[in-house]
């Protein structure tokens, strides 16, 4: 039973630091558009010179914070080593 219960609470644990190291979603501000719309300017370039964009030697960053993805999985599994660990310790003893 004492195991049950400690598997319970390290599984809470789990997941309310995996809970705590979600970034929330970023939404639109809640300032509404100005009501000026410009029209959009059309500059006369030739289909060469639309087709040619700047190239990089990377592609952009797209995705989420990743170090805090990084750190979070690196905590999770030192904390389930340790689990493990004082587990097989106390089964020896």
């Amino acid at each position: 039973m004492k195991k049950v219960i400690a598997g319970l609470i390290v599984a809470f644990v789990a997941a309310v630091v995996s809970l705590g190291l979600t970034a929330p979603a970023q939404a639109y501000p809640d300032t509404p558009p100005s009501s000026e719309a410009t029209p959009p300017t059309v500059s006369s370039t030739t289909p060469s010179q639309a087709a040619a964009a700047p190239s990089s030697a990377e592609l952009p960053s797209t995705g989420g914070p990743n170090a805090m993805l990084i750190g979070g999985a690196a905590a999770l599994i030192v904390a389930g080593g340790a689990v493990v660990v004082v587990a097989r310790r106390r089964q020896t003893s």
